[in-house]
């Protein structure tokens, strides 16, 4: 507790990875949702995340069902970068997108979550049209009040949607 800083986030990461059996109880921290440790682990998390993705592989199903009834939002922040850059199991895609539209159309979401659920809503329907129109209409209803982060983020999907289903658009 005396000390958050990058190094130590990235050293507790690198324990983890060491003996992985300690990841458990890094979950456990993260979803105890108790300021400031679980933000700390979460961010510690994400190192692991970066370090070596296997190691959340079966972690999956756990971070998934708990994401919606996380109130911390750098907690939230790191768990769905985790995701963004992950391969979900075809299982958990309905609960995710029913997640991410809950945030892309929550006018209070962060930034930083907006962004990396427009990149897990993308990468769950790459391959159905019809979910890319859906996304395309949330990013078009985001458009207008977003931060420059957020539009530029909604802008260069938008391009991505078109290049994949001409004719959703």
């Amino acid at each position: 507790m005396a000390e958050h800083s990058r190094a130590q986030a990235e050293m507790i990461a690198d324990i983890i990875v060491q003996k992985p059996i300690l990841l458990d109880e890094l979950l456990k921290i993260i979803f105890a949702d108790k300021e400031p440790v679980s933000r700390r682990a979460a961010w510690s998390l994400r190192f692991i995340h970066k370090k070596n993705k296997q190691l959340l592989d079966n972690f999956f199903p756990t971070i998934i069902v708990k994401l919606p009834g996380i109130k911390c939002v750098a907690v939230q922040r790191n768990l769905l970068y985790i995701l963004a850059y992950s391969d979900i199991p075809e299982f958990y895609y309905g609960r995710l997108l029913e997640f991410t539209s809950k945030v892309l159309l929550n006018t209070s979401s962060s930034v930083a979550s907006i962004i990396y659920s427009i990149d897990i809503f993308f990468n769950l329907s790459k391959n159905e049209p019809y979910l890319l129109n859906e996304l395309k209409l949330m990013l078009e209803l985001l458009l207008p009040n977003a931060t420059a982060g957020v539009r530029s983020k909604s802008t260069r999907t938008l391009r991505k949607i078109e290049k994949l289903a001409p004719e959703s658009t």
